[in-house]
């Protein structure tokens, strides 16, 4: 059986996205210019801000009725997109962004769902409902 951190799943994927983007912009700056890495924090905060604002979101609605729990949900997920796009605007105002560290950040920090789904994937148990499994 695994062992529990404390953390919770939502938890644990913002603690693994910010991890990401530090990690890829440390690696731009190391291997590239200041201002790749800055292009690159750029677009690790494009991607992490609204994902952090959507998981307060999910994690007020808590003990909610089903009903509210969705709009919030939606709510949440709506405004999400429109803070990504905020961000976006604000990120090419900057002088000097470069397009490629900028973007390869805010993919990187997506794909943490994606890899959440394989790491985390014993947070979910799934019962069988057949008598003979």
């Amino acid at each position: 059986m695994a062992e529990k951190s404390g953390y919770s799943t939502i938890s644990k994927i913002l603690i693994m996205q910010a991890s990401v983007a530090i990690s890829v912009s440390i690696g731009f700056f190391i291997f590239g210019t200041q201002s790749m890495a800055i292009s690159s924090v750029l677009g690790g905060l494009t991607a992490f801000l609204p994902n952090l604002y959507f998981a307060y979101r999910v994690s007020a609605s808590n003990g909610l009725s089903a009903k509210k729990i969705v709009q919030s949900f939606y709510s949440g997920e709506s405004r999400k997109v429109l803070m990504t796009c905020a961000l976006f605007a604000i990120a090419f105002q900057v002088p000097g962004i470069e397009f490629f560290p900028l973007m390869a950040c805010f993919v990187a920090v997506l794909s943490v769902f994606w890899l959440a789904l394989v790491v985390f994937a014993q947070d979910f148990e799934i019962k069988s409902v057949r008598e003979d499994g």
